[in-house]
């Protein structure tokens, strides 16, 4: 096994993530199974003087033990792991690793991070995808001349165990440092979206985050987050906020507030069909007056033509529980 270790000039992080290790491995294969296995990984860790980062090379198989084992010991000694892609790929990896050379399957400090996941829930609107590449250039500004095609890894690696040498595999090992250092830097990126602390923040920025924080248990915060988004008054992403919103005030007994919110939507997103269909839903069945709910289906046809034949069954309807109720 094959270990270099270095520290590395770490501009200081606002926010700082913490004792985090970050992990980046390169693998025999693309698709995991129990016959692929981790030749490099790269753990880097903030320290005080920098960034440390501990980079471990498989040269032959008969070696993987002991690589498992240092690498296992590098996560350990953090408070816990962040990783690309790695709740997917990397330790589901590793783990059938450990376990096959009957080490532990799990690491003692259990809490993961996957900045995909992350990445994909806060910015998927905004990225044509979310890829590391990608993200790199659209979020850090950071646009990386990478010294391989990942796809050839796996060639570059085998190249070297039938050879001896590969002429591709210091570019394999330096992409896999590059990609471990752009983490650091991407996870505190993500904490400060995940604060609400980017300026440039839209609607539907706030209402990515606000999704997430609700799917975490961040209740106040999703909450907070939706707020904001509907107060731009502006485009899909406020109705779709406004919405949510508005179902839950509806759900706690405040219709006049849900109601009063969605025509105050209305106003401003005069062009949402779903804003007129939640109105007149919960005018005519929370507050029990079908004619207000006609009179809105009525004038969300006049305004939006091309959606009142999608709109006519439900006013048809109405006119005839109105008339009824005469």
């Amino acid at each position: 096994m094959w270990l270099r270790e270095d520290v590395l000039p770490l501009p200081a992080l606002d926010p700082h993530p913490g004792a985090f290790a970050y992990i980046d491995t390169e693998t025999t294969g693309l698709s995991g199974g129990a016959g692929t296995y981790a030749f490099a990984a790269a753990v880097a860790r903030p320290i005080d003087c920098g960034l440390r980062l501990a980079q471990l090379f498989l040269p032959q198989p008969g070696l993987e033990a002991a690589f498992l084992r240092r690498l296992h010991e590098e996560l350990e000694a953090a408070d816990a792991v962040a990783s690309f892609n790695g709740s997917s790929f990397d330790l589901p990896l590793l783990r059938t690793r450990w376990v096959m050379t009957r080490m532990r399957g799990e690491l003692a400090t259990p809490p993961h991070v996957d900045l995909l996941t992350l990445v994909r829930a806060l910015y998927r609107h905004r990225l044509e995808d979310c890829t590391l590449r990608t993200v790199e250039e659209r979020l850090l500004g950071y646009e990386r001349d990478d010294p391989i095609d990942g796809a050839l890894v796996p060639d570059a690696y085998f190249a070297f165990l039938h050879r001896g040498s590969s002429a591709m595999l210091d570019a394999v090992l330096e992409h896999n440092r590059l990609d471990v250092i752009s983490l650091v830097h991407l996870h505190s990126r993500l904490l400060t979206r995940l604060k609400g602390g980017d300026a440039a923040m839209d609607a539907s920025d706030w209402l990515a985050l606000g999704r997430h924080r609700l799917r975490r248990g961040a209740r106040a915060d999703g909450w907070r987050a939706l707020r904001n988004a509907t107060n731009f008054g502006d485009g899909e992403a406020s109705a779709s906020a406004g919405l949510l919103i508005a179902r839950k005030l509806s759900r706690r007994g405040s219709v006049p507030a849900a109601e009063e919110l969605l025509g105050w939507l209305e106003q401003r997103v005069a062009d949402d069909i779903r804003l007129p269909v939640a109105r007149a839903r919960l005018l005519e069945w929370r507050r029990r007056d079908p004619h207000s709910a006609l009179s809105v289906v009525e004038a969300a046809q006049e305004r939006m033509p091309e959606e009142a034949a999608g709109l006519e069954p439900r006013r048809t309807r109405l006119h005839r529980k109105v008339k009824k109720g005469r």
